[in-house]
């Protein structure tokens, strides 16, 4: 897949030659048109239009309203940039734009709405790919079938082909009742990927290799605040070198540009201070929530065990490297280590995280690495770690809320525990900056910042076993999580998508607005697309929530 293309439609000469390069460095390619019409727009086949207008004039109205209502070009995602305010803003979504941005406007506020139209376009752009190869193969199997119609000149020979074909039928059903026999018995021998199972960080060097990735990571998502404030005072530095040579005409220009610059530098020291506040009053607020899986039988309520271990403490493994597991007898049972975030909501020790956190199978398949129609996942421990606490508080599901991927639980607090976060109850707003604080990759990321021989440290007290990993980081009081920022892209009933960095582990963190108030719950990510994330609003939590005030009032 190559670079989106992005189309400039009656940009103003001095904004799209500011624009243009900087999309270009984005990865876009980006391209200026003259003409605004349908044609254009065919010829050029972008993913996105910047389109800029008066909404108050309704000059961009006929050109909306025609490529919305072409086949075509309806799927291309429109941006316009509008003089006005909300009421010109709400006009111009009535008219059929998906977004609109003011001017005027700060470059990263724009290619934060870029990056979630884009973001948006991508599983419909999927979708439609999958209807044309679905009708392309329908047209080619009605021409198979014309042509063996054409061919079979009499009923009895079609006929014939019929019986066979219901015969395979037949067969292929009676095959797949005898498989499905097979996979019910409880004393099958199963076969389990190593990788999908990641049942425990087997040794130091395994352990000490995934640190490393997750630090080279970790470091590449981190500076990119640094970098962005990095080349901007660079740039600021370059044009006031320019100024102090320049004369006539091309002075003024430059002042501009000058003053634009200044103002982003301004806005992005600004968001990282809030930042840093943010981190200060609420860090030691989110927890890292860890739940050990296991599975039984559904009908003989049998566990499911390793076959065996090797003389190094190892599941055995056949020669293909797969892991032998078994209902009968075994060594020890099959865990799944399951990491993600939380936080606390009041000092009744009451956590809103996700509902897929407090049971990770929840519409999620794949997460489970054995067949759901023979096994049922059970919690066997679940636990929270809050930054500066030595022992893992016991996790108690309380709620989960089968509409929106949101869940509460409880802890028993300690007299001394941490600050509960502060809710906001306003609306959030398109193009605001966000701070997003969880445990991304759950305990790699943390072991990621772990000096080198303290690492090592960890790894030989900890064994192979992850439970006593986590336990050891936490007496260390090494469990702190990571804090990413970026800004709203879109602001919906349902989500906020937005382009603070994270992973998975990163599931049920809060995401806080400039003021330091939660505003969502994070819950996905969409690969393809660097830092693209959902939040489920906070409003959406208020049912759950009640539940919590409810249980406060009834002590």
């Amino acid at each position: 897949m190559g670079q989106p293309k992005i189309l400039l439609f009656r940009v103003a000469h001095d904004l799209s030659a500011r624009l243009v390069p900087e999309l270009f460095g984005a990865g876009y390619d980006a391209a200026i048109s003259e003409s605004a019409d349908v044609r254009t727009v065919l010829q050029q086949r972008p993913d996105l239009i910047l389109l800029q207008t008066d909404v108050r004039t309704l000059d961009c109205c006929g050109l909306l309203v025609e490529l919305k209502g072409n086949d075509a070009t309806a799927p291309v995602k429109i941006i316009l940039l509008a003089e006005g305010g909300p009421l010109e803003r709400s006009r111009a979504l009535d008219l059929g734009a998906d977004d609109v941005l003011t001017i005027p406007f700060e470059t990263v506020e724009l290619f934060a709405r870029i990056r979630a139209q884009l973001r948006e376009k991508a599983p419909d752009d999927r979708l439609r790919l999958q209807v044309v190869d679905a009708q392309k193969k329908e047209r080619e199997a009605e021409a198979a079938l014309a042509a063996i119609v054409e061919q079979k000149e009499t009923g009895k020979k079609r006929r014939i082909a019929l019986g066979v074909v219901s015969a395979l039928a037949v067969i292929g059903v009676g095959i797949a009742l005898r498989n499905a026999q097979v996979s019910r018995k409880s004393n099958a021998s199963l076969v389990l990927q190593l990788q999908s199972l990641r049942s425990e960080i087997l040794t130091q060097g395994q352990l000490l290799e995934r640190a490393q990735k997750s630090r080279e990571a970790g470091n590449q998502e981190n500076a990119s605040v640094s970098k962005q404030l990095e080349e901007l005072r660079a740039e600021s530095a370059e044009l006031r070198n320019k100024i102090s040579a320049s004369t006539g005409p091309s002075l003024s220009d430059l002042d501009n540009r000058l003053k634009q610059t200044d103002s982003r530098i301004g806005k992005l020291e600004n968001e990282s201070r809030v930042a840093q506040e943010i981190v200060r009053d609420y860090s030691n607020s989110v927890c890292l929530i860890y739940a050990i899986v296991g599975f039984r039988d559904k009908t003989s309520g049998a566990r499911l065990m390793f076959a065996g271990i090797d003389a190094n403490g190892n599941p055995v493994t056949d020669g293909k490297g797969n892991i032998a597991v078994t209902t009968e007898g075994g060594s020890r049972p099959v865990y799944l280590h399951v990491f993600g975030s939380g936080f606390l909501i009041d000092g009744a020790g009451h956590i809103l995280t996700n509902h897929h956190v407090l049971e990770p199978w929840w519409h999620n398949a794949e997460a489970i690495p054995v067949p759901r129609d023979t096994f049922e996942p059970t919690i066997v421990s679940m636990s929270a770690y809050f930054p500066g606490y030595e022992s893992p508080m016991p996790l108690r599901v309380q709620r989960v809320s089968e509409d929106f991927d949101l869940g509460l639980a409880s802890v028993d607090l300690p007299a001394s525990h941490p600050r509960p976060v502060t809710i906001d109850q306003q609306a959030p707003i398109s193009g605001s900056p966000v701070v997003l604080i969880g445990y991304p990759t759950g305990v790699e990321g943390i072991l990621a910042r772990v000096d080198e021989p303290t690492l090592k440290r960890i790894a030989q007290a900890a064994g192979n076993n992850t439970e006593g990993l986590v336990q050891e980081l936490a007496r260390r009081k090494l469990i702190r999580p990571l804090v990413t920022q970026g800004h709203l892209g879109v602001v919906g009933p349902d989500r906020l998508v937005y382009d603070a960095q994270t992973t998975s582990g990163g599931s049920g963190g809060p995401v806080f607005n400039g003021s330091g108030k939660v505003i969502g719950v994070n819950f996905a990510i969409l690969s393809g697309f660097s830092g693209s994330n959902f939040a489920v609003p906070i409003s959406r939590a208020a049912t759950i929530l009640a539940t919590s005030k409810s249980a406060d009032a009834a002590r």
